[in-house]
């Protein structure tokens, strides 16, 4: 049924062709990003092999029965883990490190995410908790996910709106891994993002790993003037101030906020983290600093707990 390599159709063509509405096709195309049309000098959108071959995969997933968010994203990884070179078999098996698909599971939370579809968001999510621990899925999908929808929306591939959705999706699943104080017994960190920061899911990310290692923990999230940094330290004393930033820029401090952080740094262990931070603005200020990921970065922490000492009185 396909056509050659450079044939291209008007879309009520690619209805005809594969027995579907072209109201079906702009709705697989806007809401999963399943159709790539190029466009003609004039605008119109023009479809190929390829978008006939993506809906009619559309069309036998949906009469089997597979919800047509699930069904985008598996024929969009299946494309993208050939066209990375991955090998894949003719029955569409995974070959993945352990059980996780990283591929799909980021193809899945994209065509939810594009879709508006919350449900369909919760249940990926549901089934990568299920498939691997916390840590894992924090660092191998949801934080690269979150990056991918950033950079997306950078380049104009995302809607703000896209963004806005999976972010609050996203932080709020963290937000309930980021469980109560339960029996934990381990050192006291408050985390908070400087002025002008104003993301915090890699934050919040950080602060779950910390917690499911026994620390305790205070968020104080983002955009967090240091002096108010500084109220919460003299009420909570915690062994650990977390300092993070995603730019370098948001580390630009006033003089005196830098006053501020030496004084963090003098009482208690502050320690600097994200893209943002450097070694050596760290050692200028006193403070720790912690590269790599936040999975990473939280459980070198753990390793050296017993290194952090009590906060001092002021």
């Amino acid at each position: 049924m396909s056509g050659g390599p450079a044939e291209r159709w008007r879309i009520g063509v690619l209805a005809t062709r594969v027995g579907v509405s072209e109201t079906l096709l702009r709705a697989w195309e806007m809401r999963y990003g399943l159709l790539s049309p190029t466009r003609t000098q004039a605008g119109y959108r023009l479809y190929g092999p390829e978008d006939e071959r993506r809906a009619l995969a559309m069309q036998a997933a949906r009469e089997r029965g597979v919800p047509a968010a699930q069904a985008a994203a598996d024929i969009l990884a299946n494309e993208r883990t050939r066209a990375e070179g991955h090998d894949r078999p003719e029955d569409g098996t995974v070959h993945s490190e352990g059980s996780l698909d990283v591929a799909r599971t980021r193809a899945e939370l994209e065509a939810a995410m594009l879709a508006f579809d919350v449900g369909s968001m919760h249940e990926a999510l549901d089934r990568l908790l299920r498939t691997v621990s916390v840590e894992t899925a924090i660092r191998d999908v949801l934080l690269p996910f979150m990056a991918q929808v950033g950079q997306g929306w950078e380049s104009g591939d995302f809607d703000v709106a896209d963004e806005h959705f999976a972010s609050d999706l996203v932080r709020g699943r963290l937000a309930a891994l980021a469980v109560g104080p339960g029996t934990r017994s381990g050192p006291t960190a408050l985390l908070a993002c400087p002025p002008e920061e104003s993301h915090d899911i890699a934050l919040k990310a950080f602060e779950v790993v910390l917690q499911r290692a026994g620390w305790r923990t205070r968020f104080l999230g983002p955009n967090c003037p240091l002096p108010s940094v500084q109220v919460a330290v003299d009420v909570v004393r915690p062994e650990l101030v977390v300092l993070a930033g995603t730019l370098p820029q948001v580390f630009q401090l006033s003089e005196a906020d830098v006053a501020v952080v030496r004084r963090l740094a003098r009482d208690q262990t502050l320690a600097l983290a994200g893209p943002g931070a450097t070694a050596e603005l760290a050692a200028e200020w006193g403070a720790l600093h912690l590269p790599g990921d936040p999975v990473s970065a939280a459980l070198s922490l753990v390793d050296r707990a017993r290194e952090i000492p009590a906060a001092r009185p002021s």
